[in-house]
C-alpha cells in the first residue's frame, strides 16, 4: 500500500514463525549479560518486579546457568512467588554442587516455602539452616 510521497507501508499482520528453540537464541551473548546485570541492579534497588521481567527474557526451562538461576530465585522470592521459586531451587539442587552454596540455597528454600504457604516445612528448613550455620560458625572459631 502506498501512502503520501509514494512511501510503501507494510500491512502484514502475520508474525514470523519462531520455534521455542529459536526464541532462546534471540537473547544471547552481550544482550543476555546486560539484561542479567540490569536485573541484578533492579533487585539491589528493591525493584524486584522489574528484575523478574528482565530475567524472564533470558531464563528458560532448560537453563543451566547457576548464577542466572540464583538471581531468578531471589527475584521470585522477593515477588512472593514461592511455588515458582521452589521449582527453580529444585533445578539448582541438581546443578549447583558447590559446598558453599548449600547454606544460601537452604535459606532461600525456607523463604520460598513460606511464600508458598508451607509454613511447617519453612520452619523446619529454617531451623535446620540455623543449626548448620551455628555448627559452621563454631567450627571456624
Amino acid at each position: 500500500m502506498a501512502g503520501q510521497n509514494n512511501v510503501q507501508h507494510a500491512t502484514s499482520t502475520q508474525l514470523p514463525n519462531i520455534s521455542a528453540a529459536d526464541a532462546v537464541e534471540l537473547v544471547s551473548g552481550p544482550e543476555r549479560d546486560l539484561l542479567c546485570v540490569l536485573s541484578y541492579i533492579y533487585l539491589s534497588c528493591g525493584q524486584s518486579a522489574k528484575s523478574l521481567a528482565l530475567l524472564r527474557l533470558v531464563a528458560h526451562e532448560e537453563s543451566q546457568d547457576i548464577g542466572l538461576l540464583r538471581i531468578l530465585t531471589y527475584a521470585l522470592i522477593s515477588e512472593r512467588r514461592g511455588d515458582e521459586a521452589l521449582s527453580v531451587l529444585d533445578r539448582l539442587d541438581k546443578l549447583d554442587d558447590e559446598p558453599s552454596s548449600s547454606m544460601p540455597l537452604m535459606l532461600m528454600r525456607s523463604h520460598a516455602l513460606r511464600h508458598a504457604g508451607r509454613m511447617t516445612e519453612a520452619q523446619a528448613t529454617f531451623k535446620r539452616y540455623v543449626s548448620l550455620r551455628g555448627n559452621t560458625a563454631a567450627a571456624k572459631q
